[in-house]
């Protein structure tokens, strides 16, 4: 499962962290998101400019206790700014972040003016947004009305997901429930097809059992379906109930070459691997095997029979690094 990378905004910590006012909303969801990053769950980041949000509080001791508390969150930079940003951890507008700035400005504060009421805060806004985009994080979490009432135009525009702390708290939920490891049934899995080892090689008739063939059992379960390319290639499928996902493992001239499984693309249901290529398999566990075909035979290209043979790996413990197996 990759962890939600989240961005808290100003407004959430003012709310969580304030514990002398009695107006603060999301308190319980947002002490919730913080638990969730305490426990690896998530990944909470702040932006730059959050500090210049805090810096304009008049009330002293409230001011001094939340600056107290940004230590407990990495910081992502936002655009550089005069008079604002410090000499690192910003990023000063170039051809990327600087259309990017005035794409999210366009959304939030059409024809914003420095005379504008609350032109300090709006500015601070766009760019808590625009270091969330920069960082290429997944979720910016708020109770800003304003920006939640644009949170159509950000997915559609710039790409970013805007949730409000309980909407955030419902959705990593989910994420977390669908990732809970499944013992898949192997109980109606034909023996003859079916290989309950971790490493080894396979030697099968892919003309048979309606094309498939298992490996691994109970979380570590893949049930792989192949067919009839050539006696080059072959096809392999997603089809299984076991499998999420599959992948050419590009320029990986063995199983022990994949440092990195998830780094793949696994957006398509069938690839046609050629001898020597190896595929990733994903299960619905989030747990990745790997198999590198042998040899290919095809009874309509002069061979006996059908027949494929490849080796196989499965990670058991969660991991994508095949090069220690």
């Amino acid at each position: 499962m990759k962890t939600p990378r989240i961005t808290i905004d100003a407004n959430c910590v003012i709310n969580l962290f304030d514990i002398a006012t009695s107006t603060g909303t999301s308190v319980e969801e947002l002490r919730t998101l913080i638990r969730y990053g305490l426990e690896n769950k998530v990944e909470i980041a702040i932006t730059t400019r959050l500090e210049a949000d805090l810096l304009q509080d008049r009330d002293e001791e409230r001011r001094r206790r939340l600056l107290q508390f940004l230590n407990m969150f990495p910081v992502i930079g936002s655009i550089g700014r005069w008079d604002v940003s410090g000499w690192d951890g910003d990023h000063w507008p170039d051809q990327r972040t600087g259309p990017l700035n005035v794409e999210i400005q366009r959304i939030l504060a059409p024809g914003l003016e420095r005379t504008d009421r609350r032109y300090t805060n709006k500015v601070n806004d766009i760019d808590h947004l625009t270091g969330h985009a920069l960082a290429g994080r997944d979720i910016f979490v708020t109770d800003d009305r304003g920006i939640l009432s644009r949170r159509d135009q950000l997915r559609q525009g710039p790409g970013i997901l805007v949730m409000s702390p309980a909407k955030c708290v419902l959705h990593v939920d989910a994420i977390l429930e669908r990732s809970k490891p499944q013992s898949l049934p192997t109980d109606g899995l034909d023996p003859k097809y079916h290989d309950r080892r971790l490493i080894g090689r396979v030697a099968f008739d892919y003309s048979n059992n309606s094309h498939r063939y298992a490996l691994g059992e109970a979380q570590h379960l893949f049930e792989t379906r192949w067919s009839k390319a050539s006696n080059l290639a072959i096809h392999v499928y997603t089809d299984g109930d076991s499998i999420e996902g599959l992948a050419l493992a590009k320029g990986a001239s063995s199983i022990a070459d994949i440092r990195d499984a998830e780094a793949f693309d696994y957006s398509s249901r069938v690839r046609t691997p050629r001898i020597g290529e190896v595929v990733v398999w994903r299960n619905v566990n989030g747990l990745y095997g790997a198999t590198q075909i042998v040899s290919i035979k095809d009874d309509t290209r002069g061979d006996d029979g059908d027949e494929v043979v490849f080796d196989f790996r499965l990670l058991p413990d969660g991991g994508r690094d095949f090069s220690s197996v």
